[in-house]
This record gives structure tokens, C-alpha cells and sequence, in this order.
């Protein structure tokens, strides 16, 4: 006969067919629960954001903004947007967030990747008092976009794509949460002495009413084991998004792109949102692009393609097809290098030429974004970190007319403007460090306007024991061929110095296609090209990290002292692409070399190869000391040196932390915190690394001393 006792049961079983228990005593049931948890992840429902909705880009990290977009696989940087309307862009390319090709990449055009808004409230606003919203209150999403910029041009059958989307809200089985009873505990809660095939156990008291699963075997109390019993079902809120196309626009070459655009880099587009259907609480916009690789016949080359960049997207009430000026002054393009020839240069090899190593003025991009001329008022800081020197240059406020019909402020014939500042003062000369950095604060502002306009750009400068021409960002990919082919780059030691590796950056392939082998040449200088050969490593091959734009470092068998000038570079052993780097947004074609016949030629491709020599008596990797941007606030490291326990001083949330010794090997990972242990690593130099929760990278020399 059939017994019921209190245990609950599940409703669901009706519809999903009853769940059969066998019972032996080895094995009392069949797990249901792992096959059912396997749904799909479906995104949750956020917190909605009200307008207006603006990002331009300029302070956010290497990813969008997560408080604005809910993916992150569009980098966010300043080397692929050429002359953008202000500082960084937004760049849609083939590579995920950790710069690896999309392994469903094809040479037709695919859907490559999508940045997505989080959740907008179009039905309502809150300021300056709460109402709703219709297509009557003229709302506008407005964006500049530009094909290829410093990359590669999209072809016509890529595209950019923008949609508006939808959502429905509703509940969502996930998976069936049991509860474990012993056989035992069940006989003595029936009160019962056999269970039949068929008969009913219902869940427990506390789990989900009507919850319950049917016996398939005769039990007794004697019976060994346990039943597993469903006792709650797991639902979560998502929201479905029908998504409607609004604007495409096929792929194009930059130059081509400009003769439409009447000579401009960027191009403003306004979408009107008129249709009914969006003014809700569950209104998304999202950008997405096609794009194609190279067939599988070149697979060295299917790297990083068909790049769309886009910039200030605005999203508002009480707008026009007209609405295109905004009253900002703000700083555009790259970070000025205070520099004569290189982005970065060995401390060492500063100290022994600073003059030579210094240029004469930085070059600045500065717009005004405004429909009428400004007073610019601009100032500059440099502030050594950990050191004495500091100062500021002030220059007399210019007129600025609008970016729209004018561009960029224009240096003058002659004497300085904030377009193009003197260079105040040598960096500092400590015969006794081994590096040295500095913060370089740029501010510019009308105070005149109503309300006051005013932006910065902040930044830190480090010389530590590396060259590079390359701003560390991969535009574009290089190689040469036939086998045996031959590049290389010069650098100019100002006095003698140890050679002791490079440090090189290579682009993902498809399936790693360019993984081939190559040997690391160093060559004298022979009446201004590559001469003689002084050193070989042998039998490398391309290394990349985890995260995207990030250095592999070769080190030496053995080190090679030099003075003057020298070349270093790669011999192909293979016929395919090697594809190493080139930044095309710093070009320094002058310093590169191919030899594909016998014979060395000047390079014909603009751009700097991304190859670093690393010189010195100490083995450590400088890197880059990447400051705060504007609003992050400040960060601090200490005590430097550090024994046991090391404290950090900044507010980065939910950020991760990483430490490396100065082989690059990683001896630390972990969430951010203020007080790290440290006591198990060895005396030493280490390299402390922060990646934000908005995805900005700092990092932090410090030493460990016992």
C-alpha cells in the first residue's frame, strides 16, 4: 500500500516525470541534479541607469567602463583612434578581452564582438523633478566612429553595427536543490516497516511545498543508505532583449573615409529614438562588428583586423539634429613623450647624454569641443615620485577655436603654445639610482565660461632599463619574408652598457598560426645599417601573457657589452608572417631594417617595431609605471624597502593584485587589499601589479629587505 508521510515534495515532477530511486546498499540513487544545473548562464537583471548617459573614454583603463557596459572584449586605448575628438577611443577589432583571436574567426564576415550599455531607464527621469518620458522630449544617442584609424581597414562586407534594444522580465528554472535522508530516518518518521515500488516520499519540513520523489524498490529499515529527496527549485530573474537595427555602415579605408567626411578623421552620427516601443524602464544600445580574416591559406597573418573606433557617445533629453557642439576643452591623442627620440629610455644612458635625450617641446592635442572660440588657459606639472625635483610651466592663455570646422589648437611659426610647450627642465641626474620616475600633470581651462571649463591629463614617466620606440600598443603586424628574411632596429647606447635580453611583443594568431621558431640577432653598425653580427640566440619562438599588450622578455645566455649604435632584431626560419608588433600611431621608420635578399634596406613600412633591448648590470625588467588616471585617486606602496608585511594605499575596490619576481614569474595573486604578507619571498626587487575593477592597470616597483 502506498504511504505518505511529512516529508514534502516537488511540483515540477508532474511535469518532468517521476524521479526513480533504487535502493541496494552500495548505491541508494541516481543523480539527477548535475545534468540540470548545466543550463545555460543568462544575464540577470541590473540596476537601470536614468540620463543622461555619456562616456567619452578618457578615464577609463584597458576595458569600457562596467558602471556604463556590461561587456568588456572592446579595448579601450589611445593608439588605434586616430586624432579622435578627445583622449582614447573605443576600438572593435577579431580579439577578445585577452588579445587572443576568436576562435570562430572565418574569412567571412562574422560577428566579431559587441559593446553593450547597461540597463537604461527611458520611461522616466528623476531630475530636476520626476516625469516620464516620451518620443516629445526629443531624446538623441549621438557618437563619432572612424574605420581602421591606426589599424586595419574593415572591407566593404564588414560593418558597424548599432541596435536598440527591449526587455522582458521573467523567472527562469535553474536547478533542483535535494536534500539527503538516511533510510533509516525515514522509517522511523513513517512509522512504517516496508516501502513498496510506487509509494511516495515527501521533502521535510522548510523545503518548498508539494516537493516529494517515488520509491522503485522495496525498502526496509535495515535498508543501507540514503534518498535524495528535491526539495526547492531555483529560479533567477532574467531579461530577454529583442533587439532592432537602427544604423550600419560598411567597411571602408581611412582615406576614402575622409574624402566623404570632408577631410575629418571622425564622423558625428545622430540617432533620434522616436518609437514608442523604447520609452520603458528596459531600454539597451548596443554596437557590434562584422569583420573577416585573412583565408586559411596565410594563417600567419589571420591576427587582428577590420578595426572600427568610436568616441563620445551621448544619450539625452531635449536634443536636436543640431545638438553637436559640447562645451568641453579637452586634451586628445597620445600622451606626450618628453623624450627626443624613444618613449622610453635606460636611466643610465639618460644621465650620460640628458641633453640629447631631452626634445626641445612636447606636442599636445587640444580641442574644443564647443560651437564658439575659448580663452585656453594651460599649465603643466613634472613631480619626481620618491624625489626632490618638481616644477611647473604656466603659458599665456590662447584662443581656441572650435574642433568641428578647425581641429586641433595649432602650434604657432615660432615660440611655444599649449599645442606645443617647452620642455622646462633635464629630468633629474642621481648618480646613485638605477631608475627614477616622475608624475607629468597637464591641466587646461576657461574660467570664463559658464559653467567653467577645465580638463587633465595625468600620467607618469619612469626610466628604467629599457629602450622603446613603441607606445605598447600593436596597431598592426610585421614580418618578412622568405625564410631567412631579416629585420632589425637601431638603438644608441650613450656609453657602454650591458645588452642582457629583449623584451618583444608578438600578435595572436588563429590557433597561434605564427608560433615558429627564430633565433634574436644583434649586429654593429656598418656606415648606418646592420653590419657585422656580435650575438645570436637561437631557437626562440613567440611567447605572449594572459593579458593583452604585454611584453615577453628574451633573456641573454650571455651579455653583451657595447657603446654607439647597434641593431637588434629576428631572423625568420620560416616563410610565414612572425608577426611581431608594429605600433603605427609612433612612426620611426628611419630606425627600421629588412634584409630578405643579402642585402640590408631601409624599411618602407611606417611605424615602430615592438622590440625593447633591456641594458644594465642589474637583471630586473623595468616597467612602466602607469599612474592613477584623473578621479582614481591617489595610490601608495609602503614600507619601501618591505620585510613582512607591505601596505597599499589606494581605493580600488574589487580589483586584483598581482606580484612578480624579476624573472617575471608570478609569486603573488589575489583580491585587493590594503596589507599584503610577504615575509616568504626572498630579498629583492618585485613588481607589484593592480588591474581595477574598470580594468585600468597600475603598477609599482618595491623591494623586499630582511
Amino acid at each position: 500500500m502506498n504511504m505518505k508521510t511529512n516529508f514534502k515534495a516537488f511540483a515540477l515532477a508532474m511535469a518532468l516525470g517521476f524521479f526513480a530511486i533504487q535502493a541496494t546498499a552500495q548505491e541508494i540513487l541516481t543523480n539527477f541534479r548535475t545534468t540540470i544545473e548545466q543550463a545555460p548562464a543568462r544575464r540577470g537583471v541590473a540596476e537601470a541607469r536614468f540620463l543622461p548617459f555619456f562616456d567619452d573614454f578618457s578615464h577609463c583603463g584597458l576595458y569600457p567602463d562596467s558602471t556604463k557596459w556590461t561587456d568588456n572584449n572592446v579595448l579601450v586605448n589611445d593608439g588605434f583612434p586616430l586624432s579622435p575628438p578627445n583622449r582614447n577611443g573605443a576600438t572593435f577589432d577579431v580579439l577578445d578581452a585577452n588579445g587572443k583571436v576568436y576562435n570562430y574567426a572565418i574569412s567571412n564576415a562574422f560577428v566579431a564582438e559587441y559593446l553593450t550599455s547597461v540597463r537604461i531607464r527611458l520611461d522616466s527621469i528623476m531630475e530636476p523633478e520626476p516625469r516620464a518620458l516620451s518620443p516629445a522630449d526629443s531624446v538623441y544617442l549621438s557618437f563619432y566612429y572612424q574605420p581602421q584609424g591606426n589599424g586595419n581597414p574593415p572591407e566593404t562586407q564588414d560593418s558597424l553595427v548599432l541596435q536598440f534594444g527591449t526587455t522582458t522580465e521573467h523567472q527562469e528554472f535553474v536547478f533542483l536543490d535535494y536534500q539527503n535522508y538516511s533510510i533509516a530516518d525515514i522509517f522511523a518518521e513513517m512509522q512504517v516497516d516496508t516501502l513498496f515500488p510506487g509509494d511516495t516520499v515527501w521533502a521535510s519540513v522548510g523545503c518548498q511545498s508539494g516537493m516529494y520523489t517515488i520509491v522503485t524498490d522495496t525498502l526496509t529499515p535495515l535498508t543501507e543508505g540514503e534518498i535524495a529527496v528535491p526539495c526547492d527549485s531555483v529560479f533567477i530573474t532574467v531579461a530577454d532583449t529583442t533587439w532592432y537595427h537602427i544604423w550600419s555602415v560598411p567597411g571602408q579605408r581611412l582615406d576614402s573615409f575622409m574624402v566623404q567626411n570632408n577631410g575629418q578623421f571622425f564622423k558625428l552620427v545622430m540617432i533620434p529614438i522616436r518609437d514608442v516601443k523604447f520609452f520603458q524602464d528596459n531600454f539597451y544600445f548596443r554596437f557590434y562588428n562584422y569583420a573577416s580574416i585573412v583565408n586559411s591559406s596565410l594563417p600567419s597573418n589571420r591576427s587582428n583586423e577590420d578595426n572600427w573606433n568610436i568616441d563620445f557617445v551621448y544619450l539625452n533629453i531635449n536634443r536636436s539634429i543640431d545638438d553637436t557642439d559640447y562645451p568641453m576643452l579637452t586634451f586628445s591623442g597620445q600622451r606626450p613623450s618628453f623624450f627626443n627620440r624613444y618613449q622610453a629610455i635606460p636611466y643610465r644612458q639618460y644621465r650620460a647624454n640628458p641633453n640629447s635625450a631631452i626634445r626641445e617641446n612636447l606636442e599636445i592635442d587640444i580641442a574644443n569641443l564647443d560651437g564658439i572660440d575659448h580663452e585656453l588657459h594651460y599649465y603643466y606639472k613634472v613631480q619626481q615620485i620618491g624625489g626632490g625635483q618638481h616644477y611647473q610651466r604656466v603659458l599665456e592663455p590662447v584662443t581656441i577655436l572650435p574642433y568641428k570646422a578647425n581641429g586641433y589648437l595649432l602650434c604657432p611659426g615660432y615660440g611655444e603654445s599649449p599645442a606645443c610647450p617647452y620642455v622646462g627642465e633635464l629630468f633629474a641626474l642621481s648618480m646613485w639610482q638605477d631608475s627614477i620616475s616622475y608624475q607629468i600633470s597637464h591641466y587646461v581651462y576657461d574660467s570664463t565660461a559658464t559653467p567653467p571649463l577645465a580638463d587633465s591629463m595625468i600620467y607618469r614617466v619612469g626610466m628604467y632599463n629599457y629602450y622603446a620606440y613603441d607606445d605598447g600598443i600593436p596597431e598592426l603586424g610585421f614580418g618578412v619574408r622568405p625564410a631567412g628574411g631579416k629585420f632589425a632596429v637601431r638603438f644608441d647606447l650613450a656609453e657602454y652598457d650591458t645588452i642582457q635580453g629583449v623584451q618583444l611583443l608578438f600578435n595572436q594568431t588563429l590557433n597561434n598560426a605564427n608560433d615558429k621558431y627564430f633565433d634574436i640577432v644583434i649586429w654593429r653598425d656598418e656606415n648606418g645599417k646592420p653590419g657585422e653580427e656580435i650575438y645570436r640566440l637561437q631557437n626562440q619562438h613567440p611567447q605572449w601573457h594572459e593579458q593583452p599588450y604585454r611584453f615577453y622578455y628574451y633573456k641573454f645566455d650571455r651579455n653583451v657589452i657595447h657603446s654607439g649604435a647597434f641593431y637588434i632584431g629576428i631572423e625568420q626560419r620560416n616563410d610565414a608572417l612572425i608577426n611581431i608588433g608594429l605600433d603605427t600611431s609612433t612612426d620611426n621608420i628611419q630606425y627600421n631594417f629588412i634584409n630578405t635578399n643579402g642585402s640590408w634596406q631601409p624599411s618602407s613600412k611606417h611605424g615602430s617595431l615592438m622590440i625593447r633591448p633591456v641594458v644594465g648590470a642589474s637583471y630586473y625588467i623595468g616597467v612602466e609605471e602607469n599612474g592613477p588616471s584623473t578621479g582614481a585617486g591617489a595610490f601608495v606602496v609602503y614600507p619601501n624597502p618591505a620585510s613582512n608585511t607591505l601596505h597599499l594605499e589606494g581605493d580600488f575596490g574589487n580589483g586584483q593584485v598581482s606580484i612578480f619576481d624579476l624573472t617575471g614569474r608570478k609569486v603573488y595573486q589575489g583580491d585587493y587589499q590594503h596589507e599584503i604578507s610577504v615575509g616568504n619571498l626572498n630579498n629583492g626587487m618585485y613588481f607589484l601589479n593592480i588591474i581595477t575593477e574598470e580594468g585600468q592597470v597600475i603598477n609599482q616597483k618595491f623591494i623586499i629587505e630582511k
